[in-house]
């Protein structure tokens, strides 16, 4: 036993070194790439520092991300959206009137501030997961992400195609546009051959790390080019690199500069990209996380990831790199090999130590353009095609044409502003735009659901005279189904919509069940749209606001509730259906849903005869119960038949696994109660209780089946009859069905 335990062991430490091997042969490339990137205004002679420090965030960064994080097996590193953010900074400090010009080392103080940026940004990931806020950074809406996303992915290759070309610094893109004599044909080839390679090894050679294959194809194309012609010793390459280990005393030297540094007039807007190089982070983090959780059935914690993240992008600040976040790319090499715990992080880590300080020389004199080439394929593959996608499908229906037109606004707009004006802007402005259609979308879809008295009826089963006149009249009543919140940008145009489709109606359902909350402004327009509802001589109900329902105790405090007459709050909206229907059927149609229905009324005796009726009498006995009687019980084995001369009963069922009921039907006078019973011998499936004082004709069982020996023509009209009833019912619920199925 205790062999086995020492093997497996040495299995998944094996494991755990083949992974970090794999993410630290694809991490080195992308880490001295993305150095390069950020420190690129700094100009040729800051190359092989930059290099440097793209490779010590990656290390310092990823070590204690590995070591705290909460997502197993996660390989952090520079990303390409806190690069250009960073590349952005850089830039601003450069282009600043009010920068410093006096300091001694002025490529020392920018790296400072830059390392300031990236240590706002990881105390922003350790708040943001201290304060369990792992799952709300995840809901920054798609377009405004994938339009970021996008943007960065532009800025990025703009940012490699000087190196890729292999430019001079006083050259521009532009000049190339007109004299293409000026790029470097041999850089432009090896970076060519490295971008290519990276894409073929993803077609063909999927074992291999594409970017692995990309650097070492664009090194072996350096290497012919270099026998094949002197041009290539032109070729611009990292410079002279040599080891050096971050100490404390980079700290101290930083320190120093702070007094000069800090006379900087835009430090706030160094905080402001240091916020957002948290948030950027801690994205990229998750959504690696989240990455991982599908591809390794790993289980992460989104808030101690963050805090680990944070940690890591201190650490780096202060020995002066950049920042860093989870890697989908590094990470699924890593688990793709056999990693998969926090040793595969921190290995990976020592690895690319040990790389960098005994590899040094050689890596200074590989050429920029293969790093240019890589970077390249990173930023080709970071576009999101959600935005083609958008216009592919851009056809009816209207409402989804509208809301993939605003989205691709949304997602324009983003990259637009991200190109050309800002990182931060076109986050905000993106955001504020969501936000903008969100409100107007949501003051748009209050009403989930209208339909009238005529499509549905309430749960009490009426005669035919009664449910013709609702169907006549059925108009008078309107039910609105509402939903989400109302709130100011929805609340005024809700009333203004209710009353325009109300002109005609008497009645006016709003069933609130749906309703998430509502405000102060909400409020005020409710309580004026029932006293408009009372001035007009109608009646406006409303249901759901019940003892415990959330909005309830806000509507007392907004004097809502006290506006409202009692008689129109109702538990549920059948319940104010009911009521709206008894309003009708007593005074537009002058039925008497309370009058005692003498026998030959009773639609089970329709088309009866005197002498058939005479026949029936013999087997009919009289039948009352006081209000709160159980007139049946589910389960009972009876098969009586009651028909109601006056009253009003309910039917309910008991809930399962509970001690509640439900009502199912009430029933008025005129009704039948228990025919199903009568006809097929199963057990009563439902209570049936007397809501008032109420009197029945009772048929028993066996007086039926005398009445189908001795009187079959008059027995089959009764259960005609019984037949006619119960299809009326059919169809008044299947009409319900279709209406809640339809809209």
């Amino acid at each position: 036993m205790k062999n086995s335990k020492t093997e497996a062991a040495s299995v998944s430490i094996k494991n755990e070194f083949y992974g970090a091997t794999a993410a630290a042969i694809i991490s080195i490339p992308m880490a001295i790439g993305y150095g390069i990137t950020v420190f690129a205004p700094l100009g040729a002679d800051f190359i092989p520092q930059a290099a440097l420090i793209g490779m010590n965030a990656a290390v310092i960064g990823g070590f204690w991300a590995a070591l705290f994080g909460g997502t197993p097996g996660q390989i952090s590193g520079p990303q390409a959206s806190l690069t250009m953010v960073l590349t952005t900074v850089v830039s601003l400090i450069m282009a600043d009137s009010s920068f410093p010009q006096g300091i001694a080392d002025k490529h020392l103080t920018i790296v400072f501030l830059v390392s300031f940026c990236v240590l706002i940004g990881g105390v922003t990931q350790m708040l943001l997961g201290l304060f369990k806020m792992g799952n709300l950074i995840k809901y920054i809406p798609h377009p405004v992400l994938a339009g970021f996303l996008n943007g960065i992915a532009i800025l990025l290759i703009w940012k490699q195609l000087p190196l890729l070309l292999g430019l001079d610094r006083s050259t521009t893109l532009l000049d190339v546009f007109f004299d293409f004599s000026l790029v470097n044909a041999a850089s432009l080839l090896i970076g060519l051959a490295a971008l290519c390679a990276v894409f073929a090894s993803r077609a063909f050679l999927k074992r291999m790390p594409s970017i692995l294959f990309g650097l070492l194809t664009g090194v072996a194309a350096y290497g012919i080019l270099l026998l094949l012609t002197d041009k290539a010793r032109h070729v611009a390459v990292i410079g002279e690199l040599s080891f050096t280990l971050p100490t404390i005393g980079v700290v101290t030297e930083l320190l120093y500069q702070l007094p000069n540094s800090f006379h900087y007039e835009r430090v706030y807007d160094l905080c402001g990209y240091g916020v957002i190089l948290g948030m950027l982070g801690s994205m990229e983090s998750l959504m690696s996380s989240s990455a991982l959780e599908n591809l390794s059935d790993i289980e992460v914690d989104s808030n101690k990831e963050l805090i680990g993240q944070g940690l890591g992008n201190i650490a780096a600040s202060l020995l002066g790199s950049i920042s860093s976040a989870g890697s989908i790319i590094r990470s699924h090499a890593n688990i793709k090999a056999g990693g998969r715990g926090r040793l595969s992080g921190v290995l990976c880590s020592v690895i690319m130590l040990l790389c960098i300080w005994t590899s040094a020389p050689l890596i200074g004199k590989i050429p920029l353009s293969i790093f240019a080439g890589v970077i390249i394929s990173v930023g080709l593959t970071l576009f999101d095609s959600s935005v083609l996608r958008l216009v592919k499908f851009y056809r009816p229906p209207f409402g989804i044409q509208k809301d993939i037109f605003i989205s691709f606004i949304v997602h324009v707009s983003v990259v637009i502003i991200t190109v050309t004006i800002s990182l931060t802007t076109a986050v905000l402005i993106g955001i504020i735009l969501s936000t903008a259609y969100f409100i107007v979308k949501m003051g748009m879809t209050s009403i989930r659901r209208q339909y009238s008295g005529s499509d549905i009826t309430s749960k009490k089963i009426r005669n035919t005279a009664q449910y013709n006149c609702l169907k006549n009249n059925g108009e008078e009543i309107q039910i609105f189904e509402l939903q989400g919140p109302i709130f100011f940008g929805s609340a005024d145009k809700l009333a203004r919509l209710i009353e325009s489709r109300t002109r005609e109606a008497t009645f006016c359902i709003l069933d609130m069940n749906h309703v998430s909350e509502i405000d102060s402004t909400g409020a005020v327009i409710l309580i004026r749209l029932y006293k408009r509802f009372v001035k007009a001589g109608k009646h406006l109900l409303i249901t759901h606001l019940n003892d415990g329902h959330s909005m309830k105790d806000f509507l007392t405090v907004t004097g809502v509730l006290s506006e409202i007459a009692e008689q129109h709050l109702f538990h549920d909206a059948d319940e104010a259906l009911e009521w709206a229907e008894n309003r009708i059927i007593s005074e537009l149609c002058y039925i008497d849903d309370r009058k005692r229905y003498p026998l030959p009324e009773l639609e089970v005796f329709y088309n009866f005869g005197d002498g058939e009726l005479d026949i029936f009498k013999q087997f009919l006995d009289r039948k009352t119960f006081k209000k709160g009687d159980a007139i049946i019980s589910e389960g009972q084995n009876d098969r009586d038949l009651l028909m109601m001369t006056r009253g009003l009963v309910s039917i309910t069922l008991h809930l399962p696994n509970s001690d509640r009921k439900k009502r199912l039907f009430t029933f008025g006078s005129g009704a039948i109660i228990g025919e199903m019973a009568l006809l097929d011998g199963h057990p009563r499936s439902a209570d049936v209780w007397a809501d008032q004082d109420s009197e029945f004709y009772r048929l028993t069982f066996e007086g039926f089946k005398k009445i189908c020996t001795d009187h079959p023509q008059i027995a089959l009209k009764f259960v005609s009859n019984i037949a006619l009833v119960i299809s009326q019912r059919l169809r008044v619920r299947s009409q319900e069905i279709r209406m809640l199925v339809d809209k």
